[in-house]
C-alpha cells in the first residue's frame, strides 16, 4: 500500500469561521451537527473511510490552522467536499469557498500515484487536473466531475503554487515529463500545514476522526454531523467488503 493522502487548503486564516461555514453548508443538505461520538477502535473497511458521503450516516471534520494565511480541512469521508450534496450539481468544496470568498483546493493522492486536483478562485471558478487512479470506475470522473486528457499533470492556475508542482517534475524519455505526485502532496502540507504540517496527513481521517479522537493538532477543531433518518447503507457497504475480503481469503490472498 502506498501514500494516500486527501486535503483541502483555503486560503482563509480564520480556522474557526471556516469551521462555522461548514455547519452552515451542512445544515443546508439536513445534516445535523452532533457531539463527538464516544471513542471506538479502527475498524477495517469502514465506510467513513471508503464509502461516499451518502453513504455514510456520520461524517467527520477536522479543521485547523495552517501557516499564515491558510487553513486545513480533513474529512471523513475522504473526499466529501469533493463530492456533490443529493440534487446538486457542483462540489461542496465550491459552496464552502464561495460562502467564505477563499480561493483554495483539495489535493488527492491515490496509492503514491496518481495525483487529482480541484482548485477554485473562491468566486465560482474552478479547474480540474489529474487523474484518479481507482481499479473501479473511470480515472477521468470526479465525483460527476469530467476529466480531460489535456490536464494530466496536475497545475495551479489560480493560485501562486505552480513552483511546487515544477519542483518535483523532470524530464523523462521521449520528451515525456516524471512527476512525483506524493513528493508535491508532501511539500503542499509543509509549505500551508505550517506547524501542523504533520498533521496534513489521512492518519488525521483514519486515527483521529475515524475512531472520534480528540483533534491532537494545535488550534484543531472537530465537527460531526449525522443524517437524522439514518437510513443510509451503510451495512450494505459493509457487507460488499466482506464478500470481497472472504473472495481475497480463499484464493490466498491477504
Amino acid at each position: 500500500m502506498g501514500y494516500w493522502e486527501n486535503t483541502t487548503y483555503l486560503a482563509h486564516a480564520d480556522a474557526p469561521a471556516v469551521a462555522a461555514a461548514i455547519v452552515e453548508l451542512f445544515s443546508q443538505e439536513g445534516m445535523a451537527h452532533v457531539a463527538r461520538p464516544a471513542e471506538r477502535d479502527y475498524v477495517p473497511y469502514d465506510p467513513m473511510q471508503y464509502a461516499t458521503a451518502l453513504q455514510n450516516n456520520l461524517w467527520g471534520v477536522a479543521v485547523f490552522p495552517g501557516s499564515d494565511g491558510w487553513t486545513v480541512i480533513k474529512t471523513a469521508p475522504l473526499e466529501l467536499l469533493g463530492e456533490r450534496a443529493s440534487g446538486k450539481n457542483r462540489m461542496r468544496l465550491l459552496d464552502l469557498a464561495d460562502r467564505l470568498g477563499a480561493a483554495g483546493f483539495q489535493i488527492n493522492v491515490y496509492d503514491s500515484t496518481p495525483l487529482l486536483m480541484v482548485e477554485t478562485d473562491g468566486r465560482g471558478r474552478y479547474l480540474l487536473s489529474g487523474y484518479r487512479g481507482m481499479s473501479d470506475g473511470d480515472p477521468l470522473d470526479f465525483h460527476g466531475e469530467q476529466l480531460s486528457e489535456d490536464r494530466l499533470d496536475v497545475r495551479f492556475e489560480f493560485l501562486p503554487l505552480q513552483s511546487i508542482v515544477e519542483t518535483h517534475t523532470r524530464e523523462g524519455y521521449s520528451g515525456h515529463s516524471f512527476v512525483d505526485d506524493e513528493a508535491i502532496a508532501r511539500h503542499l502540507a509543509q509549505t500551508l500545514g505550517g506547524d501542523n504540517a504533520a498533521w496534513c496527513d489521512n492518519i488525521t481521517c483514519v486515527d483521529t476522526l475515524l475512531c472520534h479522537k480528540p483533534p491532537p493538532m494545535t488550534g484543531g477543531i472537530d465537527l460531526y454531523f449525522m443524517w437524522p433518518p439514518r437510513d443510509r447503507p451503510e451495512d450494505e457497504f459493509r457487507a460488499k467488503y466482506e464478500r470481497m475480503r472472504a473472495r481475497l481469503a480463499a484464493a490466498g490472498r491477504p
